[in-house]
């Protein structure tokens, strides 16, 4: 429940600090001229730095298996980029919408492009948004099914002739 209650507050944090640091960066973007809907990951990136210096400095997450949970963020990634959308939803006459994620869908990118997986998407510049509850479920599933399969893998075996060791 612990890690639960911690994930909440993070993507609670999360959702708070990017509200703001997007308004402030769209704001900056379009004063200056530039396709601000283009660059809006850069918000996203500002705020993945300032989760990180929050928590270190806070000492928060303390409950987390760091080993657990870089295994879970990884395996998310690697998912995403390694599993292609084969069923992309129709948006214009040129225009797909592709969503990325597993076991449930969390990133979607509107494209003109014709190829299936997410990684020659993000390098053409196409448009992405994110649903930060499927991260969420998507890290929690990742994160409990590894602390179980370590936790089973740690134990020691019990002895299956008990009666012929004692004798």
């Amino acid at each position: 429940m612990r890690i639960v209650l911690e994930s909440l507050r993070f993507i609670f944090i999360f959702f708070i600090l990017s509200t703001i640091l997007g308004v402030v960066t769209h704001l900056i973007l379009l004063s200056i001229g530039v396709n601000a809907d283009k660059y809006s990951w850069t918000a996203v990136f500002g705020v993945f730095l300032l989760m990180f210096a929050l928590y270190r400095n806070r000492g928060w997450g303390k409950g987390y298996n760091k080993s657990i949970i870089w295994f879970s963020v990884s395996l998310i990634v690697l998912l995403s980029l390694l599993i292609p959308d084969l069923t992309p939803v129709n948006l214009h006459t040129n225009k797909y919408s592709y969503s990325y994620g597993f076991p449930f869908e969390f990133l979607t990118v509107n494209s003109e492009t014709g190829t299936t997986f997410l990684l020659p998407k993000l390098l053409n510049g196409a448009s992405i948004s994110f649903d930060i509850w499927n991260i969420l479920v998507n890290f929690l599933i990742f994160y409990f099914a590894t602390h179980f399969i370590l936790k089973g893998s740690n134990k020691k075996p019990k002895p299956f002739f008990k009666q012929a060791i004692v004798d």
